[in-house]
Formats: C-alpha cells, structure tokens, sequence
C-alpha cells in the first residue's frame, strides 16, 4: 500500500524524483548511449529512509518513456524511416544498501532494407540493464546485465544520431559483475574506481522477442566471464568550475565465436561544463544556462576479433544549456587500419542537433542533421525526436 507524506515529503520525493530520472540507464531515458551504471552510491536515497523514520522501502522508481523518432538519409538503404520506442526502466531501492534496475524497451531490431522505406516495421522487445547492486557509499558491487564502464561520448553524443560513430563502443549486454571504490566529495570532486569481469550475454535475455535477433558472435562471446574492464570517473572536479567530469578506462574482450585474438580498447576523455547562469535544480524553472566542451580519444587493438586490426576515435563535442532548449554539436572521426584483404579507410561524422523540453525535464522534441562519411560514401541526414518519459516514485512500507 502507499502512504501520505507530508509537505516537506512531498518537496524531498520532488528533487529526488528529478535525480531519479537523469539516473535511469537507458539509452532512451537520456540521450546519447546509455546504459552504464552509475557506481557512485545514492546519499540522498539513505536520506529518504531516514526521512521516513519508523517505516521501511522498498521506494520504487518506475519511468515509461513513448519515443517516435523519423530520419532520412539521402544514400540508398535507409530513406524515410519511422520507427518508435516504449522504454520502461525501474530502479528499487530495497534498502539503503540494496538496489535493483530493470529496463524493457519496444524498439526497432531490424535493419531497414535496401530502398526499403520503413514506418514501425522490424520492432521487437529487448533487454537493456538487469542488475542488483549493494552500496555504502564508498563501496558497491554490482550483479548481472550491464553495460561496460567505458567512454564518456555515448553516454553524452552526439544526441540524435547517437548510434553512429560512438555507439561503436557502447558495449552493453555484459554478464558478470563490478565492483567499485568511491571517495565522498570533501571538495576535490568525488573519484571512483571501478573493476568488471563479464562475457557477453548468450543467455535468453541476449534474444529480442517478436522479432528474433541470430545468436551474439565476435570478441567475448566464448562462454564464461572471460573479459574484463577497469575504470577510473571523476566528477565534480573543481577545476575552473566544479563541473569537470573524466573518465579513463581499459576493456579487454576474451575470443570468442569468430574472433581469434583479444580486442583491446582504452578510452579517455572530459567534460567540462561552465554554468553562465543558475544551477542544475533550477532546470525544471528555465533557469539553468551552461556551455560545455567534451573530447574523448579512443583506441582499439584486434579489432573485432582481427589479429594487428586497429581503430582510432577523436571525438570533439560541444553540448549547451539555456532554460528549456539544449543543443550539442559533435565531430567524430575514425581511422581503421588495413588488414590482410581490407584496406584502410577513415570515416568521418559530423552532427548537430537542438531540443526543447516542455511540460519538465526530457519531455523532449529534438530536430538534428548530420554529415556522415562512411567507408568512401557521403550521406546526409535529417531527422526529428519525440521523448515524454512519465516517472513514478513510489514508498511501500513493509514493516517497521
């Protein structure tokens, strides 16, 4: 059953209920890639418990997210596609200590045909995060289907178009398990220290229903948690401003179905955000005005698999905040090397986009275009973004 909390409930459930929303990890439920847990505890969650006193969780973050998204791309393969999403994501605090996260997504599995032009065909149900986590604030390990801790731009970029370039490396269905050491944030920002040992998952869960996807092949998928990822996040750095975020981290995929060597990644880059006007709290009044550049280096060794195969990213961002519209521009390159029978080539992303929140936060429409070079071919593309997440935060006393 619920209960009903007083005013000052009533106006804690509200901040929380906007951090909770940022802090689902989905792809949808904020833009760019998504996914990666945050191993960094939730302070003002024990805050809540104590809040509450006498009663006891679990306190429920539930958020449903309709997404319709329509791109045209002026190359053969992929003209006039309209496609939607349905995400739902839960995060339950059981206790202080103990969390769950569980996102579902209804979304586009098929790849459009060539010539073909496609309006929500190919969609199928599909397993993002499934994971329990205990924390104490300083401490956390983390169970389950995850995704990699590895580079900041496809958790950030380039919005829109955020499956092109970056999303190379947005390694997600990962099982197996991470633990991580955090500092608390005396002033010098809060830095953690994160260790994960997966493979890729094979399991039931790796399967989308209604539209089968084929069984995952490549680096990792040889059965057994025999790759591994170590990383290093800072935020709140206070350097210039107290906005600084870095991330370094290294990824070590096992061989697996098809892939004969180890790939090998090692990514590190920053985002720093100069806020010109207010604070993050004051999104939800149109107060908030912030500009900030990102840039992240990226380097892969066996590739896919291929012994001596290597791949090079530079990714160069700049994201913007002014009340209820937010924008980014972003600029990839990728330099891959050449192989026994493949020769090397570059491609190149170039990509903008601009939003507007209305009715609160991520109640988003989005317009963007993007310039693509891509294995010698140029394609331009237009596309429009339509997001309304709807969140619950929920307190169901079990004892006391």
């Amino acid at each position: 059953m619920n209960i009903r909390i007083s005013h000052q409930l009533r106006a804690l459930c509200a901040a929380l209920l906007a951090i909770a929303t940022f802090a689902v990890p989905s792809n949808c439920f904020a833009q760019g890639g998504g996914g990666t847990p945050d191993p960094r505890p939730f302070a003002l969650f024990r805050d809540m418990f104590d809040t509450f006193g006498e009663w006891h969780g679990p306190i429920v973050n539930m958020a449903y997210q309709p997404q319709v998204q329509y791109t045209y791309s002026d190359t053969p393969g992929n003209k006039n596609n309209f496609n939607g999403t349905i995400s739902w994501g839960s995060y339950i605090w059981v206790t202080p200590e103990i969390n769950v996260n569980i996102n579902l997504s209804l979304e586009q599995i098929d790849a459009p045909k060539k010539e073909d032009q496609w309006f929500f065909n190919g969609e199928g149900i599909n397993a993002g995060d499934i994971w329990v986590q205990w924390s104490d604030q300083r401490t956390g390990i983390l169970a389950g289907r995850f995704t990699a801790p590895f580079g900041i731009a496809p958790l950030l970029l380039p919005g829109l178009f955020d499956l092109n370039s970056v999303g190379a490396y947005n390694f997600g269905g990962l099982m197996g398990t991470m633990g991580t050491l955090s500092t608390g944030d005396e002033g010098g920002g809060i830095h953690s220290f994160s260790v994960a040992g997966f493979g890729i998952d094979t399991t039931f869960m790796s399967q989308s229903y209604i539209v089968s996807t084929p069984s995952p092949t490549g680096p990792g998928t040889g059965g057994g948690v025999d790759s591994y990822c170590l990383s290093y996040n800072g935020v709140n750095i206070p350097l210039l401003f107290p906005t600084l975020q870095v991330a370094v981290s290294y990824i070590d995929f096992g061989t697996g179905i098809g892939a004969d060597a180890n790939q090998k990644g090692l990514s590190a880059g920053f985002n720093w955000q100069y806020i010109v006007n207010g604070d993050a709290t004051q999104t939800l009044d149109a107060g908030y005005v912030s500009i900030g550049p990102l840039f992240e280096y990226v380097k892969f060794w066996n590739v896919d698999g291929v012994q001596d195969a290597s791949s090079d990213f530079y990714t160069l961002g700049i994201i913007g905040n002014a009340g209820n519209w937010q924008s980014d521009v972003a600029l990839t390159w990728n330099n891959t090397s050449a192989t026994s029978g493949n020769p090397a080539y570059d491609n190149f992303l170039a990509s903008a986009s601009l939003g507007y929140n209305f009715f609160g936060p991520q109640s988003l429409v989005e317009f963007g275009y993007a310039y693509q070079v891509q294995d010698g071919k140029i394609d331009n593309q237009v596309g429009v973004q339509v997001s309304f997440p709807i969140n619950a935060l929920e307190y169901f006393p079990l004892w006391n």
